[in-house]
């Protein structure tokens, strides 16, 4: 029979506890305070895709200028 390791018990165990206490201390937040936590993490998202989007334009000029040394 499959038994698990200790290890791979107790992370799923710890990934519910903080699940709890993070979903405990939402409910305690007033509107206000969500308001804010959810308007960080969208801006935090949005930071990411914008270095991102700006990795890829610096990847995608690097292309073109490679391609045109080539062509010369």
């Amino acid at each position: 029979m499959h038994e698990k390791r200790y290890g791979e018990m107790g992370m799923h165990h710890d990934m519910g506890q903080k699940w709890m206490m993070k979903k405990m201390i939402w409910e305690q937040l007033d509107d206000d305070a969500k308001k804010q936590y959810v308007l960080r993490k969208l801006d935090e998202k949005i930071m990411k895709k914008e270095f991102k989007v700006k990795l890829v334009e610096h990847k995608l000029e690097t292309l073109r200028l490679l391609k045109g040394s080539i062509e010369r």
